[in-house]
């Protein structure tokens, strides 16, 4: 397809926009493109034909039309490698896979998980500030997947299954990374995490059985296998769901944290006040879970999901015609919306590009407004359990000290799967006088 500029008139399809320099400069290209042609435009990304969907109109009409028009398009390695977790299902076994899963990320099953996050976290801070320096990105997707394995399958460091868990959640994740065209199938990282695939599926049984030893009442493992105790095949089985939610929670949460932590590094006021919020929240931990506490933690959480959404596109498929901005995509066409170019919105925040964790405390811009984790039908479950986690990591750095980064900001990263530096980010936290 010609990557020359066509407008063409309202009703039809989305104007036209190239796509040079997408994969290096994604937001650059999106936001050029949304200024020149408002919320809805069309580009090629990842080779085909796509109508990109931002800024916050744009959003907003996206997620009150989707449900009946539009289905999440993953690719063929995701279905291979995640089978009928939650993301790949449709209509009513979708529907119905969320509202098992639900019970167990959300509301009052989160207090139950503050004391395990916090058996994971605080030791981990510890080791971080008597390391020195330690690699953020790094580190902090040490931390999550350790937090995952702990508050979703009850393994904590040290027990017998940890090693094994962590061996083969590591090999599953490698797979994932491939291309997904026909050519995974000559690759040996494929077949190794097909069949990392299925042990993990046996530890998860073996850890769930009623009778196995594996069971801990302060994870979400017993409440979720109560949940899909007889439940229909279109709602799939409980072990791909939860492929699916330690890998967002690890990878969602990592660069959650590691963008916290970098921004409080540029904003040394946000991160005192930050910190004395940390020290209150380990002398009382249950402020971790109270929406009302914690003011500045949860802003500065709040413009990082802003500036630093860990979700650059969502892919969805037409099933049915829709009228997005005024223009009508038929069925077929493939949609992705992008959280970050919502958020980059001047018309909803005032200096986009300006780390302002004061836009999100009382009387300021909600939070509703926020699409991180997605909206609509398809809108992320774990989003409440991945705010706690972040909370709760950022919160036991900073009771540890205050961050510094002794080199440069990242400038090389990436945005697929998650927003991450390239590189090693040399990260301190540096002790603050009296720590209570």
């Amino acid at each position: 397809m010609s990557e020359r500029v066509v407008t063409p008139a309202a009703g039809g399809l989305p104007p036209w926009y190239p796509s040079g320099g997408f994969d290096e400069d994604p937001l650059g290209v999106m936001d050029r493109a949304h200024h020149r042609h408002g919320p809805v435009f069309r580009m090629t990304v990842d080779g085909a034909e796509t109508v990109l969907v931002g800024t916050g109109a744009g959003l907003g009409e996206l997620f009150a039309a989707e449900r009946g028009h539009l289905e999440v398009l993953n690719t063929a390695l995701v279905h291979d490698l995640f089978g009928q977790a939650v993301f790949n299902l449709a209509g009513d076994g979708h529907a119905e896979a969320r509202r098992r899963l639900r019970t167990a990320l959300s509301g009052r099953a989160l207090s139950g998980y503050v004391a395990p996050l916090l058996d994971i976290s605080a030791p981990m801070s510890i080791r971080w500030a008597e390391q020195g320096v330690v690699d953020l990105h790094a580190a902090a997707r040490e931390l999550t997947l350790a937090m995952s394995a702990r508050v979703l399958l009850g393994i904590g460091p040290g027990e017998a299954d940890a090693d094994e868990f962590a061996a083969d959640f590591g090999r599953f994740v490698a797979a994932t990374d491939l291309q997904p065209g026909w050519r995974r199938f000559t690759v040996a990282p494929y077949w190794t995490g097909r069949r990392a695939r299925r042990r993990l599926h046996a530890l998860f049984s073996r850890r769930a059985a009623p009778t196995g030893t594996g069971v801990d009442p302060s994870s979400a493992l017993p409440g979720l296998a109560a949940a899909f105790e007889n439940a229909s095949d279109e709602v799939g089985p409980l072990a791909d769901h939860l492929l699916a939610l330690l890998i967002a929670a690890r990878e969602t949460t990592a660069s959650q944290v590691t963008w916290c932590l970098i921004e409080l590094t540029c904003h040394r006021e946000d991160a005192e006040l930050a910190a004395q919020e940390a020290h209150a929240a380990m002398t009382e931990p249950g402020l971790l879970v109270r929406r009302d506490a914690l003011p500045v933690l949860r802003a500065v959480l709040a413009e990082t999901q802003r500036m630093h959404s860990p979700n650059l596109l969502s892919m969805r498929k037409v099933v049915c015609p829709i009228e997005l901005g005024g223009y009508r995509v038929p069925t077929g066409m493939r949609v992705a919306y992008s959280p970050s170019a919502g958020h980059f919105d001047p018309e909803v925040f005032p200096q986009p590009h300006v780390f302002q964790p004061g836009r999100f405390l009382a009387g300021s811009t909600p939070g509703a407004r926020l699409w991180a984790f997605g909206g609509g039908a398809h809108a992320c479950l774990g989003r409440p359990l991945a705010e706690l986690m972040t909370v709760t990591a950022v919160a036991c750095a900073l009771h540890r000290g205050l961050p510094r980064l002794p080199g440069a900001l990242p400038s090389q990263l990436r945005y697929r799967p998650a927003k991450a530096p390239l590189g090693a980010v040399p990260f301190v936290l540096d002790p603050q006088e009296p720590a209570p």
